[in-house]
């Protein structure tokens, strides 16, 4: 009787009107159709997607200018499968853009300094702070549309898929909780979460060995042309604040940055290049291979030297002694080598090292140095431990532009504990644990010898990274931060790309 009123009502009746609407709709048949060709004409065939194809012709047309021979190099990209009008198929506006596959964009990240530099040196500066926030929103959007269009609507699950959820999710609770000043505490949240987002990104991208050996050579390019340009301005003596080296040093005469803002960063980014580098050059097939690395490696490691980066330097020895240790022993000797020959040759380096080492470098950093700041930063954890200051109100450069008695506290593990409190700080530390471990089983899981050296590689320069993050706020600059998070989606990517080869048993 009850069932019988149930029916009969008009809530019931509108229930079962809705479940009969969905159980026809497009969309359902969409996601538990098995045959994937069903799927792709189910999209192709619903209003929106010719609603979506119409106003593309609609905005092209006027551009149409031919291109039938372009259009067969260019099959199966997702914008010509929403088969627009016969009059707009030829369209060479539209075919150009439909042959850029989204993976493709991985290079232009890859490519991100320059690309950063270009910007905000020209008259499209406004562009610079926000082209980076926009390329992310392009392959967030573009990609899903490109595979379900394929018919491969897949997502490449990792290790570090939780990890990373739970550490933004334990972000926005502290932001919730703790915000006094909300547009300060939003900028300061997107230092944390935004970059890690190019994990997911570099993860589901990857594809193939080929794509992913293109890609960390142009990586090698570029660093190489950064580093020639570092060993150029040391060559000519480039101006540099006084507050980069201390009067009481001697010996230095200048410090290089290229065009990464500061020494230290051009150091960050030499660390996390170079073990990367020296993976191409151990799994080089040839020998004018080998010479080709050896030769991009020779001024990668002078512009390191010349960015007298203490905390780089030490950060560079940490990531090698990590490298030997998983890799070839035979690294830690020639780390043991170059540790004890270059103070000898180039004599900068013994006056920054020694200088570290004296009272008059301790009593200077108590006073106002990075002793005096950690201190500082441990006396407001100490006010605030378990929920912090708030995002972006200490520590860091959001603190330093918007906060007058802020400065930085060059330390970022330091400056996360002080923001967000114990929390934060244990989340984020826990996340990055769980980086590591993730890059490390992708080394044991590999057996194609030159993936699992590019494994290894990207595993020393990446802690390389999370070292010099022990004395320099490293990932507040939006270039590392992104390479870091990037090249770790790439190493969770490495066991599941096309084209590996498998060793012969011995």
């Amino acid at each position: 009787m009850n069932s019988l009123a149930w029916q009969e009502s008009l809530l019931g009746r509108l229930a079962a009107g809705l479940s009969r609407t969905c159980r026809h709709s497009v969309f359902r048949r969409w996601l538990t159709d098995t045959a994937w060709p069903s799927r792709r004409y189910a999209i192709r065939s619903s209003l929106f997607a010719r609603i979506l194809a119409c106003l593309a012709g609609l905005l092209l047309q006027p551009l149409s200018l031919a291109g039938t021979a372009v259009r067969r190099g260019l099959p199966g990209s997702f914008l010509l499968n929403l088969k627009p009008r016969p009059a707009w198929q030829n369209s060479f506006i539209l075919t150009s853009i439909a042959g850029v596959r989204v993976e493709t964009v991985l290079a232009l990240v890859i490519c991100y300094p320059v690309v950063d530099y270009a910007l905000r040196t020209s008259r499209y500066m406004l562009l610079a702070s926000y082209w980076d926030e926009l390329l992310l929103i392009l392959l967030v959007l573009a990609w899903p549309a490109q595979m379900a269009l394929r018919g491969r609507l897949t997502y490449r699950l990792t290790p570090m898929d939780m990890p990373i959820m739970l550490f933004l999710a334990v972000a926005v609770f502290l932001f919730l909780v703790r915000s006094p000043q909300t547009g300060i505490a939003i900028e300061g949240l997107r230092v944390y979460v935004q970059y890690a987002l190019w994990f997911f990104v570099a993860s589901n991208l990857l594809l193939n060995k080929r794509q992913a050996r293109f890609l960390v050579n142009l990586l090698v390019a570029l660093g190489t042309l950064i580093a020639l340009h570092g060993v150029y301005q040391y060559i000519i003596g480039v101006e540099i604040p006084s507050t980069w080296l201390d009067a009481a040093e001697g010996g230095v005469r200048t410090r290089v940055f290229s065009i990464l803002h500061s020494p230290n960063v051009l150091g960050s980014f030499l660390v996390l290049l170079i073990p990367l580098t020296v993976s191409q050059l151990l799994s080089a097939g040839t020998r004018l291979q080998r010479y080709y690395y050896i030769a991009c490696l020779a001024p990668m490691v002078l512009s390191l030297i010349f960015t007298y980066s203490r905390g780089a330097w030490l950060a560079m020895a940490g990531a090698f002694v990590i490298y030997g240790l998983i890799y070839n022993w035979r690294i830690l000797l020639a780390l043991g080598a170059t540790v004890y020959a270059a103070p000898k040759l180039i004599p900068g380096i013994s006056s920054r090292i020694g200088y570290m080492l004296s009272p008059a470098y301790l009593l200077s950093s108590a006073r106002a140095g990075r002793v005096a700041r950690w201190n500082k930063a441990i006396e407001k954890l100490q006010n605030e431990p378990l929920f912090g200051e708030g995002f972006g109100r200490y520590g860091g450069a959001v603190a330093a532009r918007y906060i007058p008695s802020s400065n930085y506290v060059d330390n970022f593990y330091l400056k996360t504990a002080t923001e967000s409190g114990l929390i934060g700080v244990a989340a984020f530390v826990w996340l990055l644990i769980s980086g590591a471990r993730c890059v490390l089983n992708s080394y044991r899981r590999l057996t194609d010898p030159y993936l699992k050296g590019l494994a290894g590689g990207l595993f020393a320069g990446l802690m390389g990274i999370l070292l010099h993050n022990g004395v320099e706020n490293i990932f507040e600059v939006p270039t590392m931060a992104v390479y870091f998070w990037l090249l770790l989606g790439v190493a969770a990517a490495l066991p599941h790309l096309d084209g590996q080869e498998t060793p012969p048993l011995e």
